[in-house]
């Protein structure tokens, strides 16, 4: 079946096989190769993507459930100013995610800070549980978390640093 979706604000037209997940369409269909089906679990982050704004394992959606939707990938959000955000705080916290994990992660923080600025402890560690990777200080990644809420919040309300 042909599906529409608009991937990285682009239209794209593609050829969904039954069997296909999201990850697959978007590996072989619209060539993202950055994007790896390593588990096909849900549990490594690694295909992770925003689907109409909430952010999904792409390796556990079916193909056509993407049928009309709006995919943003990784790529598309690197050059972000929140992307540029969470990667700075990693810095500022010595937080040094591997590169098997650095975009899951950043995908997961950025999503946790959309929906909620100022989150607790608790609330980062569940979010950065969605991603298995032992490679970080669970207590840097909060750290990195708190940073990066701050900057986004003096950013927002055009507060400069003093």
């Amino acid at each position: 079946m042909i599906i529409d979706i608009t991937v990285n604000n682009t239209l794209k037209q593609v050829q969904a096989r039954s069997g296909d997940r999201l990850v697959d369409i978007l590996r072989n269909e619209v060539a993202l190769s950055g994007l790896q089906p390593d588990c096909l679990s849900g549990s490594c982050g690694r295909c992770f993507v925003f689907m109409d704004g909430r952010l999904v394992h792409s390796c556990l959606v079916p193909a056509f459930k993407a049928k009309g939707s709006t995919i943003v990938t990784y790529e598309s959000m690197a050059d972000s100013p929140e992307a540029k955000e969470i990667l700075l705080a990693f810095e500022k916290a010595q937080c040094k995610p591997c590169a098997f994990c650095k975009k899951a992660k950043v995908m997961a923080i950025a999503d946790l800070l959309a929906r909620n600025p100022l989150p607790e402890r608790d609330e980062i560690l569940h979010q950065i549980g969605m991603v298995s990777c032992p490679c970080s200080d669970p207590l840097a990644l909060v750290a990195a978390v708190g940073i990066a809420a701050e900057m986004r919040n003096k950013r927002k309300f055009n507060r400069a640093d003093k």
